[in-house]
């Protein structure tokens, strides 16, 4: 017998660096993950919307999670990485230092956000979840792509 309810419980988190910080997003928004983009600057866009890109015909923003988060701007360099997710049917990309792994957190070891890390609002923070070594701060999509 199959106990669909304690299946429920896992999520697989993709893991990426921005700043210092090691954070996280449900896969399930992950659409794929990607670099080398040629990203083109938008006018009269808000500050953290680093531009737009086309993606296999697909016109998609790029929104840099550095400036998002009141830190210093992404450098534009080779190593910057984008995860592209699916939010309300839109792709959008999130400009990222780097790409970590993906792994599987039960939903109870999940603790409730504090009310900012490291200066970000909590808003953004679905919470945080305790490795072996590190602490993953679970990012928001609702709240951090809202317009």
């Amino acid at each position: 017998m199959i106990n669909i309810a304690n299946e429920s419980l896992d999520m697989e988190l993709a893991l990426f660096q921005i700043g210092d910080m090691l954070c996280g997003l449900d896969t399930r928004h992950v659409q794929e993950i990607n670099h080398n983009f040629k990203i083109t600057p938008v006018h009269r866009a808000p500050e953290y919307v680093r531009g737009v890109i086309n993606l296999r015909g697909e016109i998609v923003t790029v929104i840099d999670l550095h400036q998002k988060f009141s830190m210093p701007p992404s450098e534009d360099n080779d190593g910057i990485q984008v995860v592209f997710v699916r939010y309300e049917n839109e792709c959008i990309g999130l400009l990222v230092d780097n790409i970590h792994d993906v792994v599987s957190a039960n939903h109870f070891d999940i603790s409730t956000p504090p009310s900012n890390v490291d200066g970000i609002s909590g808003a953004f923070i679905n919470g945080v979840y305790r490795m072996e070594k590190e602490l993953v701060i679970v990012l928001d999509l609702d709240e951090l792509l809202k317009k």
